[in-house]
């Protein structure tokens, strides 16, 4: 392992007998830290540029653009007896995800680790070293270039910097979660997050643009085979979606109703005649999705229940307060939509079928009794102490006959 300013001890892998040699010599590896360095401005998909590599055996980077084929490292990455180590493992899996249509079965995000023990979430990298084993990494290179060639042997040392330290890491974070009896708890959300990057990494994303004022399936429709008729030309360019077309003007060709080019090309933001090619096509594709039978347009997923703003907001404030003094960053326990959706459920208001996050699984052993208590009315709020981290103190009521201060009349003592 390195320390910073130090001299760096690595393996460069840059060709594909290396890459073999490389898994040959790791093949009894416990665990594989692993961290990337890509490119994502104006490409449909980001370009991997750099893998690095840490196991108990020594460490790694590896080279994508000179390697022929990197399937191989991401099926071992993959292997049940390998525990995968990581740190915001978003990207690295949806490498792994694209290369082999799965992912490691054993992951431990440092990040969400962190946390289930009190740091802050999310955490960048540098300041979870600092906090967890005390370790200032220098962070020089934030602009780099992956992608040129050579790469300078400060930017190699940068970027092992990212997995030389997991596993210290890990084993602090490892003892903090057994010593707070939240290893389940990290386990289970962690398996969890992962199935959800799954869906995220193969489920079309239409839907996350569609406005609350596409009600109609036709509507629907054409927002969805604009979405699809766009990822395939974003795909085709390599190109980032937005810069085919902008999800408002996906929503606004849909509130339309019309595939007529006339009225199509008046729309701001599309550049165009109406007898342009471009225009034609966009056209093509409202007729084909106007012209669906009904049973093949989408349904609207429209979830409507009252918003317990206020409500949602004191409750919000309560949870906060209750995580921190636990040591659990709020952030990762809750949502304000996941307080709305608990308060919801307990007024019956839920929809069927919708579940309340905050009542299920291991959020529900950890804050189940105290939110019951708190939507019980059970305690009362005193504004004290530690006004910016702490402000407030929770009386339980008990048998008290409380009596709220906005319903006192200003004669009443």
């Amino acid at each position: 392992m390195i320390e910073p300013n130090k001299t760096v001890s690595f393996q460069f892998i840059e060709t594909q007998g290396e890459l073999l040699r490389f898994l040959d010599e790791t093949d009894k590896a416990t665990w594989i830290g692993c961290d990337t360095e890509f490119i994502s401005e104006g490409r449909y998909q980001p370009d991997l540029c750099l893998v690095q590599v840490s196991t108990e055996l020594g460490d790694y980077i590896l080279d994508p653009l000179s390697i022929h084929d990197l399937t191989p490292f991401w099926e071992r990455f993959c292997r049940d007896d390998t525990l995968a180590v990581t740190h915001a493992c978003r990207s690295e899996l949806e490498f792994c995800f694209r290369a082999v249509k799965r992912m490691p079965s054993k992951i431990f995000d440092v990040q969400l680790a962190a946390a289930f023990v009190g740091f802050g979430y999310p955490l960048n990298f540098k300041s979870l070293a600092d906090q967890t084993i005390h370790v200032n990494l220098e962070k020089s290179e934030t602009l780099t270039d992956w992608s040129r060639r050579p790469l300078l042997s400060s930017q190699l040392k940068y970027a092992l910097q990212d997995v030389c330290y997991l596993w210290k890491i890990v084993e602090s974070l490892q003892r903090r979660l057994d010593a707070q009896k939240r290893t389940d708890w990290f386990q289970r959300e962690m398996a969890e997050y992962t199935e959800s990057l799954k869906t995220a990494f193969t489920e079309e994303g239409w839907r996350k643009i569609v406005g609350p004022t596409l009600k109609t399936r036709t509507e629907l429709a054409t927002v969805r085979e604009l979405w699809r008729w766009r990822r395939e030309r974003a795909i085709a360019r390599n190109t980032p979606p937005h810069r085919i077309m902008r999800d408002d003007l996906i929503v606004a060709l849909a509130k339309r109703h019309s595939a007529d080019p006339e009225r199509v090309a008046v729309t701001r933001g599309l550049s165009g005649k109406p007898d342009s090619p471009w225009i034609k096509e966009i056209c093509g594709v409202i007729q084909r999705a106007t012209s669906l039978p009904e049973d093949q347009k989408p349904r609207p997923m429209t979830v409507n229940y009252p918003v317990y703003k206020v409500a949602s907001q004191l409750v919000h404030l309560l949870l906060t307060q209750y995580c921190q003094k636990r040591q659990i960053s709020p952030s990762l326990v809750m949502t304000t939509r996941d307080v709305r959706e608990a308060i919801a459920l307990r007024q019956g208001t839920l929809p069927k079928g919708e579940k309340a996050r905050l009542r299920t699984g291991w959020r529900a052993e950890f804050l189940g009794d105290f939110l019951d208590a708190v939507l019980d009315g059970r305690y009362a709020m005193q504004i004290m102490g530690d006004l910016e981290e702490n402000p407030l103190r929770l009386i339980d009521v008990g048998e008290l006959n409380a009596k709220s201060v906005l319903d006192v009349k200003e004669s009443d003592p």
